[in-house]
């Protein structure tokens, strides 16, 4: 009998060590990714670059006058700050679901990442609520103050501005209850939240 409780024991240990093995990596990876983008911004903005309106920033002159030589890089930079402050929950949430869903895993362990879960949301929801808008703001300076030659950031804008309304929608309960569940689904869908992550890379990978 203590032979059996010995072994669960340490099988869920093993489990609880995997699961923060995975969070870590994951969590790594994504934090990693986001800055390496935007470090290419920033290297841009000190070279040199063009405006979508045909101001020229850098260290080689300008077109049109004087104006915010480092803003791309300077805007690029604190818009990934921002957003991956304001979105670690959602990357815990879907990283800590996926660990409970594809891990093979007992009853104990998933009840145990559930409420961390519910923990996590808690603590870190306000940060989500406040530093998205003021991301979403300055990702739209960033994209008024760079040129790119792909669509895909463009894009990506446009998906994180949807996001936002969608929150805005949900915080205060701007929709009819029964388009509430549609508007709901669309704000939390992990493949739209994925969908954004790459785009800003291989967006940003193309420039």
């Amino acid at each position: 009998m203590n032979r059996d409780i010995y072994s669960e024991t340490s099988i869920n240990k093993s489990n609880h060590l995997r699961i923060i093995f995975a969070t870590v990596s994951l969590l790594l990876f994504f934090v990693g990714s986001l800055t390496t983008v935007y470090a290419d911004d920033y290297h841009r903005s000190v070279t040199g670059f063009e405006n979508r309106e045909g101001y020229y920033y850098g260290d080689k002159g300008f077109s049109y006058g004087e104006r915010g030589e480092k803003g791309n890089g300077a805007t690029g930079v604190i818009a990934a700050f921002l957003l991956l402050t304001a979105n670690l929950t959602v990357v815990l949430s879907l990283i800590l679901k996926g660990v409970s869903r594809l891990f093979l895993i007992n009853q104990e362990s998933k009840k145990s990442i559930g409420d961390f879960n519910k923990a996590q949301k808690k603590c870190l929801r306000g940060l989500h609520y406040i530093l998205n808008p003021i991301a979403i703001c300055i990702a739209v300076i960033h994209f008024h103050l760079s040129t790119c030659s792909s669509m895909l950031p463009d894009a990506a804008l446009l998906l994180f501005i949807v996001i936002g309304i969608t929150g805005v929608i949900i915080k205060f309960k701007l929709f009819p209850k029964n388009l509430y569940k549609a508007v709901y689904s669309l704000h939390c869908s992990w493949i739209v939240f994925l969908s954004t992550f790459l785009l800003i890379m291989i967006g940003h990978a193309m420039i």
